[in-house]
Formats: structure tokens, C-alpha cells, sequence
């Protein structure tokens, strides 16, 4: 598969702290830092990572509703990153975001026709008639009658409302769809039903996907392949059966028997992570988990690890998997 999005060197910072006598603030908060990954044309993409390791971050940097502080992203082979106006405007039609919670992405005084018919009327894609018929469609491939239409949100389930969100995102044709844990604010019994609901819509529309979550469980279930963030960076990144069956970094290793199993009389391995996270403000030099790490050696207080292929198709960035570094 060729690649639909590619990520360099991507860095967001956020103003911390103080100001100075210019007015300037003495402190940076690096949510996302000198991050790089590729997404396939097709394919979902997980990223994991505990809550406040900039996963949601990145997918708002590349669709641009947070200015990226520096690097690059690529979307069908064009730097997008410092696009305006229209030329923004023509790229939006082609990458639309699902929202966390549903229940706060909706304006509650505008009916769901209404709400379809802004995106429709917006992007110049129909009117009357036709943005009737093309509202019908929508709501059709969501799973939802077509005399939802003219009910407000609040009259509506969190189940069915993240399918009328869906609905809003698919309205302008895209290629591209950031999730930003869509199914975190629903119910159990109503996750699976949105998880197999984008699942299907990527293979009826061919969709690409980049999935945020923090359940990799949920992850697990959806995504072909699968990156771990800590504290703003990559850490490992594989096709999502190599990087459950066989992770490698310690923090991943850690991340992945949290997972909760089914049976209670079953006993299962867990690893405990002492110490706190870092701060995003002034994070440590060497390697950013070298803290908690129950593996760590001098090396990873010194120096950061290289993000690198150590199998195919399996990326890691530790210190154990150079060589003459323990």
C-alpha cells in the first residue's frame, strides 16, 4: 500500500510558565516532539499511550486546527503544513475528525438536517433536493432512520449521536478521518457497535484511519497497525499482531498486561511501573522513560534512544535493542 499521510519531525510546544520583561514565556510545554510516523492509504492506524502523551495532539496537528510548532506533514504526497484559506478549505474536504465526546460536538439547537446541511453548504457540495437525498444517504450508512433527521440531539442516545458525528465527517467524501477516542464516552455494549460501524466504513468507502485511544484492547479490535507515544515521542510502532504478540519496549510490555482479562480465575503477569512521568515542560536527556524503567542502564540517562527498525516492520526506540550499549 502506498503511504496517503506521512509525518516528519512533527513538534508542537505550548507556552508555559512565566513571561519575561518581553513579554515572552520563559517555559515550553513539548506535547509533541520530533514525531514521525506513516500512515498507508487504506489502513488504520492505532496510537496508544497513557493519558497526556500528545496522541490527541498530533491528529490536531495535522489537520491543522492546532498550528504545528515545527516539521512536516504530507497528505497524497503535498506539505500541508502551511496551507491557508483555500487551499486549507479544499484539504478539509478530504480530512475530517470524529470528536471524543459527542454530546458537546453537536450544537443542541440545531436539528440534524441542519447540522448536515452546514457541512454540505459549507463545502459547496449540495443544496435542496440534493442535500436532502445526500442526508438521507448519510444517515443510512450510520445505521440510523431517516426521520432523525429533523429530531435535535438531545433527543438521541450517546450511541446514536457518535453515529450522526460519523455522519458529519463522512458527508464531504473524505479520504482521511482522525478518531479522537471515539468511543471512550459511550457505554461497553455500544463501543463494539461504533468500532464495527468505522470497520465497515473503511472497507465499503476505503477509508484511511489514524484511531487515538487509550484502551488498546479497543485498538486492538480495529487497527492494522499500531504506534506507542510517551511523553510526546514515538516509542514503538508495528503491525498490531507483532506488537501484542511480541512488544519490545518496556513501556509497551507494561501498557499491554494492563489489558484486563476475561477470566478471573486465569492469572496473569503484571507489571508495575514505579516513579513518576516527566515533565513535557523540561523532559529528562536521555531516554524520557528511563525513569520508571525497570530495565534501565546507565546508557538511557545519557544519551536518547534512536527510533529504528530492529525486525521487519517492527520500529523501537530503546537502548536495549542497540548493540555494545548495557
Amino acid at each position: 500500500m502506498t503511504a496517503l499521510l506521512q509525518v516528519e519531525g512533527l513538534k508542537k510546544y505550548f507556552p508555559a510558565g512565566k513571561t519575561n520583561f518581553l513579554g515572552k514565556h520563559t517555559q515550553l510545554l513539548k506535547a509533541v516532539d520530533n514525531l514521525s510516523f506513516t500512515i498507508r492509504e487504506g489502513e488504520i492506524f492505532g496510537l496508544v499511550g497513557e493519558s497526556g502523551c500528545g496522541k490527541s495532539t498530533t491528529g490536531r496537528c495535522i489537520l491543522k486546527i492546532e498550528e504545528a510548532t515545527g516539521g512536516s506533514v504530507y497528505f497524497m504526497g503535498k506539505n500541508i503544513t502551511s496551507l491557508k484559506g483555500k487551499e486549507l478549505l479544499q484539504i478539509r474536504r478530504e480530512m475530517q475528525m470524529i470528536f471524543q465526546n459527542p454530546y458537546s460536538s453537536l450544537n443542541p439547537r440545531l436539528t440534524i438536517r441542519q447540522t448536515l446541511q452546514e457541512v454540505l453548504k459549507v463545502h459547496r457540495i449540495a443544496t435542496g433536493d440534493q442535500a436532502k437525498d445526500r442526508i438521507v444517504e448519510l444517515l443510512e450508512q450510520v445505521g440510523l432512520p431517516t426521520d432523525a433527521m429533523d429530531r435535535y440531539p438531545h433527543e438521541f442516545s450517546g450511541g446514536q449521536l457518535q453515529r450522526i458525528v460519523v455522519a458529519r465527517a463522512l458527508a464531504v467524501n473524505p479520504k482521511f478521518i482522525f478518531a479522537d477516542e471515539p468511543v471512550s464516552a459511550l457505554d461497553v455494549s455500544v463501543q463494539a457497535q461504533i468500532l464495527n460501524l468505522l470497520a465497515s466504513l473503511r472497507e465499503k468507502l476505503g477509508l484511511t484511519i489514524l484511531f487515538v485511544a487509550h484502551d488498546l484492547s479497543v485498538v486492538e479490535h480495529i487497527s492494522d497497525r499500531v504506534g506507542v507515544m510517551y511523553l510526546g515521542q514515538m516509542v514503538e510502532m508495528a503491525q498490531v499482531e507483532d506488537l501484542y504478540e511480541e512488544p519490545l519496549h518496556p513501556y509497551t510490555k507494561a501498557l499491554i498486561h494492563s489489558i484486563p482479562i476475561n477470566n478471573p480465575k486465569e492469572k496473569k503477569e503484571r507489571i508495575t511501573l514505579e516513579g513518576d512521568i516527566p515533565s513535557p515542560i523540561d523532559p529528562p536527556t536521555g531516554c524520557r522513560f528511563a525513569s520508571r524503567c525497570p530495565q534501565c542502564f546507565a546508557r538511557c540517562t545519557e544519551a536518547a534512544p534512536i527510533f529504528k527498525e530492529v525486525q521487519p516492520g517492527h520500529f523501537v526506540a530503546c537502548h536495549l535493542y542497540a548493540s555494545n550499549e548495557k
